[in-house]
């Protein structure tokens, strides 16, 4: 599974993750730092490092996307956002449209 650093920084605000915590499943999922090494320098047995990997794991499934979605953040003069954003509006109801079909 794929964690990002938008989605894990959602996670571990949403789950509110101690400082430490945040910073080992940075190192993790962002650097790809292997849990033994992490458990070494944080002192912490392997199996505490592998139960933070499980916990953000799970949450990130909460967070997924159905298959074939995407998220987007517009930024940018507020008509031309106002715009995207009334024509996304229009293709869901098509795409609403078009599932119930």
């Amino acid at each position: 599974m794929i964690v990002d650093e938008p989605i894990l920084e959602r996670v571990l605000r949403e789950r509110r993750f101690d400082g430490q915590t945040a910073e080992i499943a940075r190192r993790m999922f962002l650097q790809n730092e292997a849990p033994q090494k992490l458990a070494l320098e944080y002192a912490l047995l392997d199996k505490r490092i592998y139960a933070i990997r499980a916990e953000v794991v799970k949450q990130v499934k909460k967070f997924a996307l159905p298959e074939g979605w995407s998220e987007v953040t517009l930024r940018g003069p507020a008509d031309a956002v106002k715009a995207a954003h009334a024509v996304f509006k229009r293709r869901m109801r098509e795409h609403e449209q078009a599932s119930r079909e």
